[in-house]
């Protein structure tokens, strides 16, 4: 790997990350703004089902967002959308199996959350470069 590519990764992971965390905090947020009866239960965390569901696209999209950005900055085969996945599993496992969230959440929610994670980066990865690539071609 030359020192380019190198930077390239390097841009590619910080950015996925910014992005995947800038993205769901801001989805969140917007769901409180928007959300009268989420806000209410936001310091709770009774959430309803359709609330977390929305959590959860939320986080979807955020996973989206940060393969996308890997695959527009970095300009690799998926290296950094790899390391982004994995790093942001690793972060949110501990965060959701290891401290008092796991008792907020029904099991079902964390397992919904934390699965699709890596898949998710990886694939919109990989679709962002088939679109580039299609469209360069």
């Amino acid at each position: 790997m030359n020192n380019k590519q190198l930077r390239n990764t390097i841009a590619g992971v910080i950015s996925g990350l910014v992005a995947y965390s800038a993205i769901g905090k801001l989805g969140l947020y917007l769901l409180q703004l928007s959300w009268a009866e989420y806000a209410v239960h936001n310091t709770d965390k009774k959430y309803t089902v359709t609330m977390l569901l929305a959590r959860l696209v939320m986080g979807m999209l955020a996973a989206i967002a940060a393969g996308i950005i890997c695959a527009i900055l970095a300009k690799d085969k998926g290296k950094s959308a790899w390391l982004v996945s994995v790093i942001v599993f690793l972060v949110a496992a501990y965060i959701h199996l290891l401290t008092a969230v796991w008792m907020e959440y029904p099991v079902w929610y964390h397992f919904t959350y934390l699965l699709p994670i890596i898949p998710t980066i990886m694939l919109s990865h990989h679709l962002a470069k088939a679109i580039a690539f299609r469209q360069k071609g």
